[in-house]
């Protein structure tokens, strides 16, 4: 069976999809840099590259490409959950929050995640990934539902 094959029959067959599970399923896939290779993207319009490998009704599959230096903008992910599993490098996740709906996301700390982690995502997750160091981070995303109504905020 071939990597998306494999994706496919991991994501649809769940249970239920909960943080629980869908660590689970993340951490079956045994993943590594050779799984996710071909579908690593170059940044063409943002600082990093971003490809939706899987998308069904339930979930959303992402690799993410971050090259040396490169961030994210701020931003949610809507009504979505998930987990980010490092494939390869080591980044900082730059965590923030709101102090009401209308006020612009405030730091709140940093969290540092390397090779064989997994960082959960959860429906109040502010966050802006960024590779300080001079090798790239490689990262695979799973989101449920899909994402759909997330906000990126403008730099401050």
């Amino acid at each position: 069976m071939d990597f998306l094959e494999t994706i496919k029959c991991t994501f649809d067959n769940l249970s239920s999809y909960n943080e629980v599970n869908i660590v689970h399923a993340v951490q079956s896939l045994n993943l590594t840099f050779n799984d996710v290779s071909k579908y690593v993207t170059e940044p063409k319009d943002l600082e990093y590259g971003r490809n939706v490998i899987y998308r069904s009704e339930n979930v959303e599959v992402i690799v993410i490409h971050l090259p040396s230096m490169a961030k994210t903008f701020i931003h949610d992910h809507g009504l979505s959950i998930g987990c980010i599993f490092v494939v390869a490098g080591d980044f900082l996740n730059v965590l923030y929050k709101l102090e009401n709906k209308e006020s612009y996301p405030i730091y709140d700390r940093i969290e540092e995640f390397s090779q064989n982690e997994i960082l959960l995502v959860k429906e109040d997750t502010i966050h802006m990934m960024y590779n300080p160091t001079t090798s790239p981070v490689i990262t695979f995303h799973i989101y449920t539902p899909p994402l759909k109504g997330g906000t990126t905020y403008p730099s401050p």
